[in-house]
Parts: structure tokens; C-alpha cells; sequence
């Protein structure tokens, strides 16, 4: 009975993470125990509304988070490296809305001028992050592995211990 109790209490825990995996792919053929060393590419793919943190230190977050992470699972960095890491960040602005409809009219008459019509209504806006991370076959220029994490940014998104809470539930997924 603890077992089960446990394991409601972590899956509770677990699914409350705000760091959303919207992609993971693993290419089966591989075998991850061949590779000892990565480095990372020059050029990073940045989209949306990050254009300016290109070279910042959120960059250099990213990338430290995602060093340990490697290194926690043997690898090791090296310019001559067996995988080469590849990131991509982009950085969206979403709008939250709602649809009225006839029973929501009585309530909302008040916003819509005193008349009412069925519409969407602009509840908030906000910004979406996602981090993508692919890891190449250097020698055989091939893709291993591909994964990406999105959540909602605030203003301490970028702060190291949320980067290395995006980072770590992106490798969560990792192939051992």
C-alpha cells in the first residue's frame, strides 16, 4: 500500500512541472554507449523574440546546464568531439483568450458597449520559451537524438536554477 501511495504522490509531483517535453526522438539504431565526447555548435538558431539574446549570458546558461548534464552521463567535452550539440530557442507571444457565448451574456454585457454578440475575448498575453537540443553523429553527420522542452517565461526564466530545471526535465528523456 506505501508503494502505491508513493508512486501517486510522485506522479502528482511530477505532473505539475511547468517545463512541458513537446518533442523527443531517439533514433533506435544508435547506441549511445559508443559515444565518450561532445561540443557544441558555433551557430545557434534563435527565433522570435530573442533575436538580441543571441550572445547573452542565457546562451551561456543554456549551455552550462546542459555541459553538466552530459557530463553527469559520462560524456565528456572535447573539440574533437563523437556528438555535436546543436540548440535552438524561440521565444513566441501568445495571447490567452475565452469565447463567450449566449449564457455568458448577462454577465458580460457591460464590456461589449451594453449589447451583446458572441466574440473572443483577450483574457491576457504572455510569452512561450522553447528549447530545442539535438545531438549529431559527428562522423557520420547524422541526427541521434532530438528533444525540446517548452514553458511559459516570466521574468526569472532565465535565472541559472530555471535553466537547469528546463534543461533537466529535457533530458529526463535522455536514452541511457
Amino acid at each position: 500500500m506505501k508503494i502505491i501511495a508513493s508512486l501517486i504522490i510522485l506522479g502528482i509531483l511530477t505532473s505539475c512541472s511547468p517545463y512541458r517535453i513537446v518533442n523527443n526522438h531517439v533514433d533506435k539504431e544508435v547506441d549511445f554507449k559508443n559515444y565518450k565526447t561532445f561540443s557544441f555548435t558555433t551557430d545557434i538558431e534563435v527565433q522570435g523574440l530573442t533575436r538580441d539574446i543571441k550572445n547573452s549570458s542565457t546562451i551561456n546558461e543554456i549551455k552550462r546546464a546542459i555541459s553538466s548534464e552530459l557530463k553527469s552521463r559520462g560524456y565528456h567535452p572535447d573539440l574533437k568531439s563523437d556528438l555535436l550539440v546543436n540548440i535552438g530557442l524561440v521565444v513566441q507571444e501568445k495571447i490567452q483568450t475565452r469565447e463567450t457565448n449566449f449564457r455568458d451574456a448577462p454577465r458580460y454585457v457591460g464590456q461589449r458597449r451594453y449589447s451583446w454578440k458572441s466574440e473572443t475575448v483577450e483574457v491576457g498575453r504572455y510569452k512561450e520559451g522553447t528549447l530545442s537540443v539535438d545531438l549529431v553523429d559527428v562522423k557520420q553527420n547524422r541526427l541521434v537524438w532530438e528533444a525540446a522542452v517548452t514553458t511559459v517565461l516570466d521574468k526569472d526564466s532565465h535565472r541559472p536554477e530555471n535553466v537547469d530545471k528546463a534543461v533537466r526535465a529535457l533530458f529526463r528523456k535522455f536514452p541511457e
